[in-house]
């Protein structure tokens, strides 16, 4: 589970429904998971949150989760040309320019783990809010311009949300742009975030957003057991020192820069997020995009997000002796914010309500009636 993340780890599971197994090439082979979409559904929503978080909640991730689901499975009927098959991966001598969209999975419709979203078998209680949220809002999904919204979210937006162009291919969607985790503009902060100065301000002060939680027993009773070890979500720091991070680099590009001498963001999105960011070093440049890209060259796992600043701490000659990196959110920031919307149910809001937050200009409707 969480592979590649700095989460990953093993754990037994069960699962029901239909399983094909085929090899893919000599030494692997692929199990296909087939069942009822509503059946999965039970097991994303208890699989992403933990059981006890609100049920106002949970029925808001239903139906996105529900929505995202339906959305990747119409796709596969379309042209590969189609937007939501992009993806990219271009590298060159100074330029790495990376992601990867909600492609088409050959033969299957979503993967189970947090490239799609997660899904976990059999969850524990048939009986559980999980199931309860699915079946009250059996059917339902959220709509744009008469088509099945792209209901991306993510962990923690780190207080404000993101544009879908600044983790994906460029292109604006109306009801995937940068939001305020709040009910009103953000006090004492400039804007945009994609100004260095504002995204500086904001990414090392505290702003108030529904995501910024310090109480740890209510996080606990949100966050799934996988996640719960995280504590440091809404602004965090790292620090690596200039062996550590040219180790790092080189690693995961293939690239040796030799001394690593700055880290500049060309590029940064509405949430403050970094689009793309300029490596230099003694030994050469490059430039790294888009937001998960980055989250993944300069970490051995994933950075949390690519919501960050900078400082070097000088050496004896001009080549830093370290870097520190202070942080904002968990995750692209895209779309729904699962810590923020889990407060917003807490403080009394309805799934409707969240939804309307998350997903503005988007109308609920249901897809299919009552099974």
């Amino acid at each position: 589970m969480g592979t590649g993340f700095h989460w990953q780890q093993h754990e037994d599971r069960k699962f029901e429904g239909h399983v094909l197994i085929r090899p893919v090439g000599e030494k692997t082979v692929e199990v296909i998971n087939k069942l009822p979409l509503e059946t999965y559904l039970c097991s994303v929503v208890g699989s992403e949150m933990n059981e006890n978080a609100p049920l106002e909640f949970l029925r808001a991730h239903a139906v996105i989760s529900r929505s995202w689901a339906m959305r990747r499975m119409r796709a596969r009927s379309l042209p590969p040309c189609f937007p939501d098959a992009l993806s990219m991966d271009q590298k060159d001598q100074d330029r790495i320019l990376h992601w990867t969209g909600a492609e088409i999975h050959e033969g299957f419709d979503v993967c189970a783990d947090d490239h799609c979203q997660r899904y976990r078998g059999i969850h524990r209680e048939r009986a559980s809010n999980s199931a309860r949220a699915v079946q009250d809002t059996q059917g339902e999904v959220l709509i744009y311009g008469g088509r099945i919204c792209d209901t991306r979210y993510s962990k923690c937006c780190g207080g404000m949300t993101e544009h879908f162009r600044t983790a994906w291919e460029d292109r604006d969607i109306p009801y995937l742009r940068a939001l305020p985790d709040n009910d009103h503009a953000p006090v004492s902060f400039g804007l945009p975030l994609s100004d260095e100065a504002n995204a500086r301000a904001w990414i090392t002060g505290s702003p108030e957003a529904y995501c910024n939680v310090k109480n740890c027993e209510l996080l606990e009773s949100i966050l799934p057991s996988m996640d719960s070890q995280t504590v440091d979500f809404f602004r965090w720091q790292t620090l690596y020192s200039q062996e550590e991070i040219g180790r790092i680099i080189v690693q995961k590009t293939g690239r040796n820069l030799g001394r690593i001498l700055d880290l500049v963001p060309l590029e940064r999105g509405g949430s403050g997020r970094i689009i793309h960011l300029h490596i230099v070093g003694t030994g050469g440049t490059l430039t790294v995009g888009k937001e998960l890209e980055i989250r993944r060259v300069l970490s051995r796992t994933h950075l949390y997000s690519s919501a960050f600043v900078v400082s070097k701490e000088p050496g004896r000659t001009n080549i830093p002796r370290a870097f520190r990196f202070v942080g904002a959110g968990w995750g692209h920031g895209v779309g729904l914010c699962q810590i923020g919307a889990a407060m917003m149910a807490v403080r009394g809001k309805t799934y409707r309500d969240i939804l309307r937050h998350y997903f503005p200009g988007t109308s609920l409707r249901p897809s299919y009636g009552k099974l």
